[in-house]
């Protein structure tokens, strides 16, 4: 039995390659950049002998047992529907969160309000205060804030159900 050259070079490479393939280093390096490689590190380089034969891990449980590409991409699909659905959910207790912009008091219903008009009379008139506070002595203060169309913040005291005072103060 003879052995031709070519099954001799092909023996010789293999033996050669071997070794090579035998061990994968990783290491880290001044800068902090992950290397890999099946040559030895640098000197002084603490490195680690990664197995080649290394198995998994265990899967997922978004995908045990869904190995083609159509279940994956179900999946996938189903992920992003619930993180835009959670988006939304945000995005909705923000916006709620939020406190409403001031819609401040138009110049023409300042005219219109006058002491001795009746509560009810200054919400007619004015609508709804951007701010309202009540003490313990039964007086309220409702404050209309400034606006860029109306620079001027208007507080109205409310002693008694009454209009008692009336401020307007520019404050841009």
């Amino acid at each position: 039995m003879t052995i031709d050259t070519r099954s001799i070079l092909l023996i010789g490479l293999l033996s050669v390659s071997l070794p090579a393939i035998g061990q994968v280093y990783r290491w880290v390096d001044e800068k902090g950049t992950v290397h890999y490689s099946n040559s030895t590190p640098p000197a002084g380089a603490k490195f680690t002998v990664i197995d080649r034969d290394a198995k998994a891990g265990p899967p997922s449980p978004d995908s045990a047992e869904c190995y083609t590409v159509r279940c994956q991409g179900e999946r996938l699909e189903q992920r992003l529907a619930r993180r835009e659905a959670s988006d939304a959910r945000y995005a909705a207790e923000r916006a709620a969160a939020t406190p409403p912009r001031p819609k401040g008091l138009d110049f023409r219903q300042y005219l219109s309000l006058y002491r001795g008009m009746s509560e009810g009379e200054l919400l007619t008139v004015a609508g709804a205060p951007d701010l309202l506070f009540s003490d313990v002595f039964a007086s309220k203060n409702y404050t209309y804030m400034p606006t860029s169309s109306d620079p001027f913040t208007t507080t109205v005291t409310v002693i008694g159900g009454r209009v008692n005072h009336i401020e307007r103060v520019r404050k841009f």
